[in-house]
């Protein structure tokens, strides 16, 4: 939990399973390649989804280490009305009265220790869906630019030079005179960011 949400890597996102020898092997085919990650590097929106699932992290961090700081006070009047349950000095139905409400405190202590363990539970949980919603969003508006750009061009395939290789090394070498999407899909996405947006994020390749 308290540990800061680093920047997503993109799962396995798109495109044709061909491999690049098949692709080439056939005539009329135009190729190029887009480094999505990248992309997602710097676009200028991913910076503000990462915030925004921070913000939510924090806050639920704020929440669990509030019932945390009850459960440690409960531990701490629980040693000191044991203390007092076994003070010989004192009468017994003092020691009596100490012994029961360190029964009563018990209870609650163990009570909020569940409560603590369903709320890291819970607050877990959201991030998570928190963080899968974000993927999808941005991955998203990426891949509508991409589906617009290579209509425009006519290409017939477009492949992701930053995922592929690390899954199944279809790529090992691309030359110059493959068309490199990637800049120009980065400017098109960030065309209308505002002034002092960050387009540059951690967590890339």
């Amino acid at each position: 939990m308290k540990r800061p949400i680093l920047l997503l890597t993109l799962l396995g996102l798109f495109l044709s399973g061909l491999s690049t020898q098949n692709a080439t092997a056939q005539n009329g085919l135009n190729i190029a390649v887009v480094d999505m990650q990248e992309c997602l590097n710097q676009f200028y929106k991913t910076k503000e989804e990462v915030e925004a699932v921070n913000a939510i992290a924090k806050e639920k961090q704020g929440e669990i280490d509030a019932k945390r700081a009850d459960y440690e006070a409960l531990t701490k009047k629980a040693a000191g009305l044991d203390e007092k349950a076994r003070d010989t000095a004192m009468s017994q139905e003092q020691r009596q009265a100490a012994f029961n409400e360190l029964q009563q405190i018990m209870q609650e202590r163990m009570a909020k220790g569940r409560e603590i363990q369903e709320a890291e539970r819970r607050a877990q949980q959201e991030i998570i869906e928190a963080r899968q919603k974000m993927e999808q969003t941005l991955v998203a508006t990426i891949r509508e630019i991409v589906d617009g750009m290579s209509a425009a061009k006519g290409l017939d395939l477009v492949y992701d030079k930053s995922f592929l290789p690390k899954a199944n090394k279809v790529i090992l070498f691309t030359s110059d005179k493959v068309p490199d999407l990637t800049a120009e899909i980065i400017a098109t996405l960030n065309k209308d960011a505002p002034a002092g947006a960050t387009t540059t994020t951690s967590g890339g390749n």
